[in-house]
This record gives structure tokens, sequence and C-alpha cells, in this order.
């Protein structure tokens, strides 16, 4: 455990999310502008479902990085 209570690895599959949510919203994004058709809702719900994700994943590791360095 670390100083947060949090496992050790929790930070490191965090940041492995943040990698692969990325590179899901950036292929919906891509798909989206490269004209998806008849799935061009699903790669819209896609993005922000993943983008959602992303944005809460890097805030964890946001405040986790803020309170390490606060030493809290």
């Amino acid at each position: 455990m670390s100083d947060q209570g949090q496992p050790r690895y929790r930070r490191i599959w965090s940041m492995v999310q943040v990698g692969v949510l990325s590179a899901a919203v950036i292929y919906c994004i891509v798909m989206l502008l490269l004209g998806a058709g008849n799935l061009a809702r699903v790669y819209a719900v896609g993005a922000v479902f993943f983008g959602l994700a992303l944005a809460g994943h890097s805030t964890f590791l946001w405040l986790t990085a803020r309170a390490a360095r606060d030493g809290r």
C-alpha cells in the first residue's frame, strides 16, 4: 500500500488505461472525420464514453500526483 491507502498497482493500471482510452478516443474521432457512414452514432457515443472515462482516470492520476507532491 502507498501512503494514500491505494495499492501500488492502481496508479500503474490507471496509466495503462489512460493510454488505451486515449487511443480509443482518437480512433473514434478519426472514424467520425473519415465518414463512418452508418456507424457514425456508435463512434460518437464511443468517443463521449471513452472521453469521460479518460477524464476520470486522468483526474485520478493528477490528484494522486498532487497529493504526493504536497505530502498528504
